[in-house]
């Protein structure tokens, strides 16, 4: 058998085993999953985590929908209003999770009682239908109910659609809470590991079929709602909406973009190549690479998050980045077989030309490979979860786009491509790298001092770099999504829940009294300065009945008072006004708080920062509160992320370092090879911070993309180079280099740009922050590859 046989048959071989392979993770392709849910974003085994956890499990937090109805041409005390209400609860109701839902119609409105002793149960206006001007007045300024049921403005109401949590969710989660305890004293134990573990994948199990039902409860409430809503306004807020609206428009961009961005691909592939071939071949190896990688995600349980959801598309960028290359040296050495034979088509072996081409690029893309790799796994070293996370799946998806890419298309080449001679060359590429070889040879100065200046420039830039994360500017502020979360965090308290728990000193406890004197004057000094921040929304503690009891009985609610009172409201209503607030056994009072995070220039680490020394002030020790919640998990992981990005940054370019010396056997070319992608990272960081762009949990992971695809281009210039520079004279080097490698620079550059460019139409702000900054990330990555690159070789590197 001959060597040409024998590598046919061997490429027969492999596509058939990328076939059987693409069948079966095509098929567990379609267990691959997007988690948008809030816990995703969160650090496992993170101290505030446990600490946020004990503190919903011994308040019994509850999971809830808030619906804000805002009547267009009626009174909101109006009976018909209130009425409608009444309906929307009753369908409501009949969603089979729900627990309640609660609105002005069904809490006890308490001015309305005769005193403290009264039955403020029966007090709805359900029961005793109060007039439109009663209710005015009764929720004028409400302590309790403001910012929840009703707005500040008195033009809006909303519904607390309460939902119950599977009884065995809720035992489990408990005993995982109480073995999570012991991270905050010490390390768990082997046999505690291995419970813990259990636990958790007896959780996920039970929350991945809840969180269907939670979409499915959704759409149903929204189907309630339309209903009524065609002469008045409904807002849906929670962290239930929010988890819905992100998968939602992840999806919908993943098809509609995807789309797109496939059309402009295959428009690109054939305008650069005009042959039907070069547009086919890589489009499905691309396919494959991204039915491969999503099989594996979902093989190993990796679930795709508002952070990782570019990963797909970095997949494509990858692929075809090394594709490209291959296309582009396969047709120089088809030129080069052309113009040595007279009866080429029939005298050139494919075979001969795959090798030939493989040999020749498997080390440039087998380095670039291994460099992106590097880059991405460094995200493994972020303190945050989700970088992690991230980290691993670009490592899984590199290794499926080498493999792709070096050996199932070159497979699919020799199996299913006849030779042409053929050869699309554009004019204008062609004359502009002639021009710019011209340009570093002549004006290398000049290009060094206008490289230097525009990079400083714009790199100091990144010094105005801020850490946030807002939730609400995720969604472009045209979405209806946007609109219904900011007019709930806006009108009623707050969209990120801060809690603060206050232990009560021993001075202030008394015997036989649910709560002394002292310490309700206590909680109402921390309510109040929480009150005087600017964006501290809905604020509710046992205080507030205090305050409710003075409108009640013309003076303050005293210690005993307020036992009495705790004592006589049934035992549901207890749970929801004392219960969620205090904890007898652990003599601690919640003190509940919302942050309004549309409030424009909110710096979350200068509130907390504020809140903190308030409570000095007060006289509050450390020791004597806990600060909990959404907002403080967040601004934790806001906080890792600046310090992870200059470590990871550093780490980095340390390991670039050594993989290049390793590559090319030199500390010239190895720190050279950087100076392009610290070139580009420093532009695209300045740039964002220029643009106002801040670092939260996406936008962080920029900074590497834009190292990983520069590095690629980088690597495959300077190899050629070096091949060139044993093969011409120095003054002819750089020209060489632009003509053959250069072609494929500007073409990846090509597709990249304009392809992932679409993406900027996107109502998702991270993915159109995604396309607008990969593709300046890889417009700067062309122009330092083809201008300082080569000044830089040129003048250090010799034969």
């Amino acid at each position: 058998m001959s060597k040409d046989t024998k590598m046919r048959a061997l490429s027969w071989g492999i596509c058939i085993c990328f076939t059987i392979l693409l069948a079966f993770l095509g098929w567990q392709a379609q267990y691959f999953e997007i988690d948008a849910s809030a816990d995703t974003l969160l650090v496992e085994n993170n101290k505030h985590h446990i600490h946020t956890q004990i503190v919903d499990q011994k308040y019994a937090t509850q999971e809830f929908i808030l619906i804000a109805y805002k009547p267009k041409a009626k009174n909101i005390f109006e009976p018909a209003s209130l009425q409608k209400i009444l309906d929307i609860s009753a369908q409501i109701k009949k969603i089979q999770r729900v627990k309640q839902v609660r609105s002005i119609v069904n809490v006890p409105i308490f001015t309305q009682a005769n005193g403290i002793s009264a039955d403020v149960n029966s007090l709805t206006w359900e029961n005793q239908q109060y007039d439109a001007q009663t209710l005015k007045l009764s929720l004028n300024s409400h302590p309790l109910y403001e910012g929840l049921l009703i707005n500040e403005a008195q033009d809006a109401l909303s519904m607390q659609v309460v939902f119950n949590t599977p009884e065995k969710l809720s035992k489990l989660q408990q005993q995982s809470v109480e073995i999570k305890k012991h991270l905050l004293d010490r390390e768990l134990n082997t046999q505690e590991k291995q419970k813990l573990e259990q636990l958790q994948a007896q959780i996920e199990r039970i929350n991945k079929l809840l969180d269907k039902k939670r979409i499915n409860e959704i759409e149903q409430i929204r189907a309630i709602l339309k209903q009524f809503g065609q002469q008045d306004e409904f807002y849906l807020g929670g962290n239930n909406l929010l988890a819905y609206e992100l998968i939602n428009i992840i999806k919908s961009d993943l098809l509609i973009f995807g789309s797109a961005i496939l059309s402009v691909v295959v428009f690109l592939l054939w305008y650069l190549f005009r042959q039907f071939s070069w547009v086919l071949l890589p489009v499905i190896s691309c396919a494959t690479s991204v039915l491969l990688t999503l099989g594996l995600l979902a093989l190993f349980g990796l679930k795709v998050t508002v952070i990782s959801a570019n990963v797909i598309a970095l997949q494509i960028i990858l692929t075809l980045a090394m594709i490209i290359h291959i296309i582009v040296r396969y047709q120089e050495i088809v030129q080069r077989e052309q113009a040595s034979q007279q009866n080429f088509k029939h005298q050139t072996n494919q075979v001969v030309l795959v090798t030939e081409t493989i040999k020749s690029k498997i080390k440039p893309c087998l380095f670039a490979g291994i460099t992106t790799t590097i880059g991405f796994g460094t995200l493994i070293l972020s303190s945050v979860q989700p970088v992690i996370s991230f980290g691993w799946m670009m490592v899984l998806a590199m290794l499926v786009s080498f493999a792709v890419s070096l050996v199932f298309f070159p497979a699919l080449l020799i199996t299913f491509y006849s030779v042409k001679a053929h050869v699309e060359k554009h004019k204008l590429i062609e004359n502009s790298m002639r021009g710019i070889a011209g340009l570093t040879q002549n004006s290398t100065r000049l290009l060094v001092v206008f490289t230097v200046l525009i990079t400083l420039c714009i790199g100091i830039g990144s010094l105005k770099l801020t850490a946030e994360n807002s939730f609400l500017n995720y969604f472009d502020e045209s979405t209806d999504v946007r609109r219904e979360l900011s007019y709930i965090d806006q009108q009623f308290g707050g969209s990120t829940s801060l809690d603060v728990i206050y232990k009560i000193p021993p001075s202030q406890i008394k015997e036989n009294l649910i709560l002394s004197a002292e310490a309700v004057q206590s909680v109402a000094d921390i309510q109040d300065m929480l009150a005087q921040q600017s964006a501290m929304g809905n604020i509710t503690s046992l205080a507030d009945f205090t305050k409710i009891a003075q409108v009640v009985n013309g003076k303050p609610l005293t210690e005993y008072e307020l036992t009495v009172l705790y004592k006589s409201l049934d035992k549901e209503l207890r749970q929801d006004l004392f219960a969620a607030y205090f904890s007898k056994s652990d003599n601690e009072v919640r003190i509940s708080t919302r942050i309004q995070d549309s409030k424009a220039g909110l710096d979350r680490g200068a509130l907390l920062a504020t809140i903190k020394q308030n409570l000095a002030d007060l006289g509050i020790s450390d020791e004597q509160y806990l600060l909990t919640g959404l907002f403080v998990l967040y601004q934790d992981i806001l906080t890792k992320l600046v310090d992870s990005q200059i470590t990871t940054l550093l780490v980095v370019y340390i390991a670039m370092a050594l993989v290049l010396l390793l590559i090319f056997s030199s500390w010239k070319i190895a720190l050279i090879a950087l100076v392009p992608n610290i070139i580009t990272t420093v532009i695209v960081m300045g740039i964002m911070g220029w643009l106002a762009i801040p670092l939260d949990l996406m936008t962080m992971t920029i900074a590497t993309v834009a190292m990983g695809i520069s590095m690629d281009d980088t690597i495959h210039y300077v190899h050629r180079y070096l091949q060139e520079l044993k093969e011409h004279n120095d003054g002819n080097v750089i020209e060489a280099t632009n003509l053959s490698v250069g072609y494929a620079l500007v073409y990846t550059t090509t597709i990249i740009i304009i392809g992932f460019g679409m993406l900027v139409f996107s109502n998702f702000v991270p993915s159109m922050l995604f396309g607008l900054l990969t593709g300046i990330a890889m417009f700067v990555a062309l122009i330092t590859d083809i201008t300082i690159l080569p000044v830089m070789l040129t003048k250090f590197i010799r034969k």
